[in-house]
């Protein structure tokens, strides 16, 4: 069925569409609440929860229970790669800045742990590729990335593309698609005088620990990253399927 839109509910459907459009918003990047655009046009919530029904009819955006309205539809294939729902560069660039990924460190080494190894459907004594990375937002640091990936994934694997999207080198590699980011995220204090000063911020700073696994479309695990985030510059969602 398709929701009759009238005068005001045609009001928040072209401030929803005009949003999306003008500032770029990639798919899976969450939108403002019903009660701040109504509060921003003035309108019922009522109303702007009949257009906002009238959007996720026409799969322009979605809604995830208790969390709030998203650009795209859920679990449509985007078109581009699967690194565009990260919004990462999208976040960099409202803030005015590049998005700049920097490895740090780089090896190969045994699993270092049995989650690790576990998650991603290992023996605990084989070979990964490990990789330190730092994200920025310019020069503003913003999160510290360890990255596990199995050898047996890929061959030939170079470190130095982890510097630009991973996802797409590592659907280059494969010639599988990455499809699903499976996330636990916690909050914590820092207390590592190293990282406080890699992350420019102070020891005992709130911090989040965000633990992401992702797999391609076949359902193989490929990576596994540990990540400390400033939160008060990155903002994150939990799952991402596309």
């Amino acid at each position: 069925m398709t929701l009759a839109l009238t005068g005001k509910k045609q009001i928040v459907v072209e401030f929803i569409e005009s949003k999306i459009a003008d500032n770029k918003i990639p798919a899976g990047e969450k939108l403002d609440t019903e009660s701040g655009i109504a509060k921003a046009l003035g309108i019922t919530r009522a109303t702007v929860r009949e257009a906002t029904r009238y959007l996720v009819e026409k799969g322009s955006i979605y809604r995830v229970n208790g969390s709030g309205l998203y650009v795209g539809a859920p679990n449509k294939q985007s078109s581009g790669n699967f690194h565009v729902l990260s919004p990462f560069d999208h976040q960099a660039q409202q803030a005015g800045q590049s998005a700049v990924r920097q490895v740090l460190s780089s090896a190969i080494i045994e699993v270092p742990s049995v989650q690790i190894a576990h998650a991603l459907r290992i023996k605990p004594n084989e070979k990964i590729y490990y990789l330190e990375r730092l994200m920025s937002f310019g020069n503003m640091p913003v999160s510290f990335e360890k990255i596990h990936i199995p050898i047996n994934v890929c061959d030939s694997f170079e470190f130095n593309k982890v510097e630009e999207s991973k996802y797409s080198y590592m659907e280059q590699l494969t010639g599988k698609k990455v499809q699903l980011r499976e996330q636990d995220i916690s909050a914590f204090n820092l207390s590592d005088a190293g990282l406080a000063q890699l992350l420019k911020v102070d020891e005992g700073q709130a911090m989040i620990e965000l633990r992401e696994l992702v797999s391609f479309d076949d359902g193989t695990p490929f990576e596994y990253t540990v990540a400390t985030i400033n939160s008060d510059l990155f903002n994150i969602h939990q799952v991402v399927r596309r």
